[in-house]
């Protein structure tokens, strides 16, 4: 079986409804709700629990990191649970994707996690695109998001990083730093699963806080990796650079450049 975890926020409680209902009645699968007791409040009034598929957390942190390891507690007690995957309360994804989600871990004796893309609802991408890269695939988890991991249960080790992510000390990188730290050569990108995100314009704020907690991350782990993660994301704003530096767009510099600066001297 499957287990969904889902930190929940009120801000995102309509999306909560409409993902809730795409999971009713499938025998596959068990969801744990991390969930603030607002938001609490509005599912138990608004919608039908169906206890056979879901769990809910009581929990009034910010901390979306703290959220997950209280799912992925739950679940290590579950025996029937082989699989976890960790969706963001304002993602969906629809019945066939769900079944694709279920038939690749099924035929796939020999993997320890499945990657997905993200895309918003008119099919563009959202972060990263995914792609296996056969000798080099491991490189992937230097680039997926945290709803993009599917993960054997057996093979997590450590939790997320509760001083990164949201709500934490540190914006971003906890997805980068759970993966590095439950460390895997079995990694497959299922190119045909797509887990639907909405796509968010460029705010300075949030991407020089996202850049801060990756630049923390690079001091943070050790070798190898630390190399390997800088090189990987260091890459997109270079390209980015040069490429508004032509187009003379000053909004789209300003952002490139302080990546650039906080990923190079901190």
């Amino acid at each position: 079986m499957i287990g969904f975890v889902i930190p929940c926020n009120y801000f995102n409680r309509f999306n909560l409804v409409k993902l809730i209902n795409s999971f009713y009645n499938k025998n596959f699968l068990k969801v744990v709700l991390i969930i603030d007791e607002r938001s609490y409040n509005f599912i138990r009034n608004n919608l039908k629990i169906y206890k056979k598929n879901f769990e809910i957390i009581i929990n009034n942190t910010k901390n979306v990191s703290f959220k997950r390891n209280l799912g992925i507690n739950y679940f290590f007690r579950q025996r029937e649970i082989s699989w976890i995957s960790f969706l963001d309360c304002d993602c969906f994804i629809n019945n066939k994707n769900i079944n694709l989600i279920k038939n690749h871990i099924k035929n796939s004796s020999d993997l320890d996690i499945l990657l997905v893309n993200l895309k918003s609802l008119n099919g563009t991408q959202v972060g990263n695109k995914l792609k296996n890269r056969y000798f080099f695939n491991t490189l992937n988890i230097y680039r997926a998001g945290t709803p993009s991991i599917i993960i054997k249960k057996n093979k997590i080790k450590y939790l997320f990083d509760i001083y990164y992510g949201i709500g934490s000390v540190n914006y971003s990188a906890e997805d980068t730093k759970f993966l590095i730290d439950n460390y895997s050569k079995k990694i497959h990108v299922a190119d045909d699963i797509n887990i639907n995100h909405p796509s968010e314009s460029p705010n300075y704020d949030k991407i020089k806080n996202y850049t801060i907690g990756q630049k923390k991350l690079i001091k943070t782990v050790k070798y190898p990796h630390s190399l390997l993660f800088f090189l990987v994301i260091i890459y997109r704003p270079i390209i980015g650079l040069i490429i508004n530096t032509i187009f003379f767009n000053k909004a789209k510099i300003r952002i490139y450049l302080i990546r650039l600066k906080i990923l190079i001297y901190g």
